[in-house]
């Protein structure tokens, strides 16, 4: 990891954590499927990170993105594992799904993630 990438995560972090708001991230493992009963179980592991969150803006909207969604802004250095779309996101009590994830990155590490939200 060069100096750049180090740098980036940690005042990424840091600047988050001051402004940030609570948030908690639901990382969804499936787990196996039950034949008499039909579903498959999953296991839920949850870490409280902090995040900004705010309104999807109207230049933002298309035919996956709505204008009531939201968008969270979190550290990559925040979370022990890389989000995915089936993951979910409990923020004020409120739990939202994940509709799309960008990553932002320098030398091949994360420094912080855009995610889409639909409550």
């Amino acid at each position: 990891m060069s100096q750049l990438s180090k740098a980036a995560r940690k005042v990424t972090s840091k600047v988050l954590g001051k402004f940030g708001g609570n948030i908690t991230f639901k990382k969804i493992v499936p787990g196996t499927y039950n034949v008499s009963r039909g579903l498959i179980t999953e296991t839920i592991e949850t870490e409280t990170i902090k995040g900004i969150l705010q309104n999807v803006n109207q230049r933002e909207t298309n035919e996956l993105i709505k204008e009531n969604d939201k968008l969270l802004i979190i550290a990559a250095s925040d979370l022990s594992f890389i989000p995915s779309t089936t993951d979910r996101v409990l923020v004020a009590g409120i739990e939202y799904q994940i509709i799309r994830i960008y990553t932002d990155e320098n030398d091949n590490q994360n420094i912080k993630y855009e995610i889409y939200l639909r409550a």
